[in-house]
């Protein structure tokens, strides 16, 4: 059984220092108040991950504009306002920056997913999918123990599925996957692409890796596509292949 991934650099003190700017806009609902801190501390933690991967202390005041239903209704017309998905309790518009989210059991998660979304376009307004969605898969799954301890639990189905097709003969896959468009991304094949790119970002953190995946995104917003930034930063992408293959065989 997977033991989650205890964030422990991440001091709760400064957390509450992170916990501002976050606007819940409420429609028909009710959060509690304990609802209302425990999103703004883990909001924060995004904050406080996004300062270290982008070198910067800016994140602190990233504004975040999350609107919550309480009917469905209500949430059904706002995703046909923006003509968003209708498979999901939760989406982001970048044009106006902000997120929807339908108050559903796991509301919590889905909120924290969609703010993600507004703290990356703070930094990095045309980053590649795989990044900004991995990362938003990652962020959905953090959590705080009986001891107060932050934490991400891992998403043990996207983990089994990647596992499944890590000794797939296709040799071209993670540069095919890599090579993906923002489009594209939610076209064909999106379940296999959410699971990828929450699979890459897991490697990282969970193999304490992240100043690596900070060298790939420091690459990225300096012009180079995410093969090239990988080959750059493992010497191949061969290398980087081999090691992301040879974590998820020992995963258990």
């Amino acid at each position: 059984m997977n033991k989650p991934l205890l964030l422990i650099f991440a001091n709760l003190i400064s957390i509450s220092l992170y916990a501002q700017y976050v606007n819940i806009n409420l429609v028909n609902c009710k959060i509690n108040d304990n609802e209302q801190k425990k999103i703004e501390k883990l909001i924060a933690y995004e904050r406080m991950f996004c300062n270290e991967i982008f070198e910067t202390r800016e994140n602190i005041t990233a504004p975040v504009k999350i609107n919550l239903y309480g009917k469905s209704k209500d949430y059904r017309l706002a995703q046909k306002t923006y003509n968003a998905p209708t498979n999901s309790a939760g989406f982001y518009i970048a044009a106006i920056n902000e997120a929807f989210v339908y108050k559903s059991s796991d509301f919590i998660s889905v909120a924290l997913h969609e703010a993600s979304h507004s703290i990356f376009q703070f930094n990095f307004k045309n980053s590649p999918k795989w990044l900004n969605e991995g990362l938003a898969e990652f962020f959905e799954t953090l959590d705080f123990d009986s001891d107060g301890n932050l934490y991400a639990y891992p998403q043990s189905g996207r983990i089994k599925s990647i596992k499944a097709g890590i000794d797939s003969k296709d040799s071209e896959r993670l540069k095919n996957f890599f090579r993906i468009y923002s489009g594209s991304f939610y076209g064909h094949d999106i379940d296999d692409n959410y699971n990828t790119a929450y699979s890459v970002i897991y490697f990282f953190i969970k193999s304490k890796r992240t100043d690596l995946l900070k060298k790939i995104i420091k690459l990225n917003t300096q012009g180079s596509d995410t093969e090239k930034a990988i080959e750059l930063t493992f010497g191949s992408f061969n290398a980087f292949e081999a090691s992301y293959k040879q974590f998820y065989n020992l995963h258990h």
